[in-house]
């Protein structure tokens, strides 16, 4: 396995954070962490929080917010002052700042020839589709609580304002974080549009939109002009990563299709529109995945306490080997098995729900089953809900029946559920293995916390 390696560059200005979230302060390897994605995401936080004067992030030092930027070679990332006055003795802004790259990057040139005939692409795609209000190129987008925009192209879909920038070059993460903000608190959507999209070597500040996207990004061409003239509604060019399982792992493949708005998932509150749901598939293989491991598991260790109770057990302290790795592997998932096999009382029950599971005789000698039955209601009162439970959700209750000749259970059964339906204390469930059980036995999960509350002045 691999050694986990942080993002972040080495030996940064700004080597920590204060979380303003948990007040607590974070290294900024921890921080920005060993995914791509998610430094992406954290990106944009960042900015939006700054946006919405809400900073999640500050200097330790100057209490000064910080933002996320990242170096040209080998995607590198750093924390930021948002203002750097020499107050704090780190040291994040180069010599140049937006406004002097933008004048030598533009050196004041006027649109070009490109975004114009962009802007007309859209504007006349939109027009193709009459469920959309006439488009609108390049006029002030009012915010209802103050201050304005002026998106590229606008129009409304239906009841939904919609506001569509062309991306041909690079723009900064706090004007996208910033816009998305106004947007955001306008009820309206904002889509980010773009010329080309190298699915090898994307630009940052493709990044900043495809992964705060749903891992979608549009693109608008003379291609889906047609499309859109031939389809009479908008069509767009979506390109997306599609996560595949490939044995253990997961490998993620590109693709492209040109696609209308009626294809497309609107969600206003997260800022986002996609064709793709990345985030709603990675949570599905991740949940197959993770049922797949625990039904493995599961069917391991029902194995082993099988063989267990075949070979018979001379110690309870045997198979301490295999025990430990069970002990290992269940507390990945959260729960704790005994320092050995059957330990603090769980041998009993076990044996028990696994009879009532196969029913046959697991774990005794005894030779009818019902001999279990008597033991678990006489001796282990505690564990008698639990068996009650599995009795029913393996449908024992002929095997139980064929063998009561004497219908001395009948007789008890009908004593103990009275007090059952009454919460007798006696009865209460051990609830130290519920967590267990209710792994091993998914069946009776459910049917474990219901054990009936004892009535006042009784129990």
């Amino acid at each position: 396995m691999s050694e986990w390696q942080s993002l972040a560059v080495e030996n940064p200005e700004i080597p920590e954070v204060l979380d303003m979230d948990g007040g607590e302060t974070i290294g900024a390897a921890e921080a920005i962490g060993d995914d791509y994605a998610m430094a992406i995401q954290l990106r944009m936080e960042l900015r939006a929080s700054i946006a919405r004067e809400k900073p999640k992030f500050l200097c330790p030092i100057c209490q000064v917010p910080v933002y996320l930027v990242s170096r040209k070679e080998g995607r590198r990332f750093f924390f930021r002052h948002l203002i750097e006055d020499g107050r704090c003795s780190a040291h994040t802004r180069g010599e140049l700042g937006e406004k002097e790259i933008d004048a030598r990057r533009y050196n004041g040139a006027k649109e070009s020839r490109d975004h114009l005939r962009m802007k007309e692409i859209v504007a006349e795609s939109i027009a193709c589709d009459p469920r959309f209000s006439l488009p609108k190129t390049q006029e002030t987008w009012k915010g209802a609580l103050g201050g304005w925009r002026w998106p590229d192209v606008q129009a409304k879909f239906g009841e939904l304002r919609m506001a569509f920038e062309i991306q041909l070059s690079t723009t900064y993460i706090r004007v996208i974080a910033e816009r998305r903000e106004f947007y955001l608190r306008e009820g309206g959507l904002l889509v980010w549009l773009f010329k080309r999209f190298d699915e090898s070597g994307n630009r940052l500040t493709q990044d900043d939109v495809f992964y705060n996207n749903n891992r979608n990004v549009f693109l608008a061409s003379e291609e889906t002009l047609a499309a859109s003239k031939a389809a009479g509604k908008l069509c767009l060019e979506c390109r997306w990563t599609e996560p595949v399982l490939d044995g253990g792992s997961v490998v993620l493949h590109w693709q492209r299709k040109i696609v209308s708005i009626d294809d497309l998932t609107v969600d206003t509150e997260r800022q986002r529109i996609f064709f793709y749901d990345f985030d709603g598939t990675v949570a599905r293989l991740s949940a197959n995945a993770k049922a797949a491991r625990e039904e493995t598991l599961r069917r391991r260790f029902e194995a082993f306490w099988l063989d267990r109770a075949e070979r018979g057990r001379s110690d309870g302290r045997d198979d301490l080997g295999p025990w430990n790795g069970f002990r290992k592997a269940f507390d990945e998932i959260g729960l704790k098995l005994t320092t050995y096999p059957g330990g603090e009382g769980s041998e009993t029950l076990l044996n028990a729900l696994y009879s009532a599971k196969h029913g046959r005789i697991i774990g005794w000698s005894y030779k009818k089953f019902i001999e279990i039955a008597h033991r678990i209601a006489g001796g282990h009162k505690p564990y008698l809900w639990a068996f009650r439970l599995a009795l029913a959700a393996y449908d024992r209750r002929a095997l139980i029946l064929s063998e009561d000749q004497s219908g001395l259970w009948r007789k008890k059964v009908a004593r103990y559920k009275d007090l059952m339906d009454e919460g007798a204390a006696e009865y209460q469930p051990d609830r130290r293995f519920d967590g267990l059980v209710a792994f091993l036995f998914p069946e009776i999960a459910d049917g474990l916390g219901k054990y009936p509350t004892p009535e006042p002045g009784k129990g």
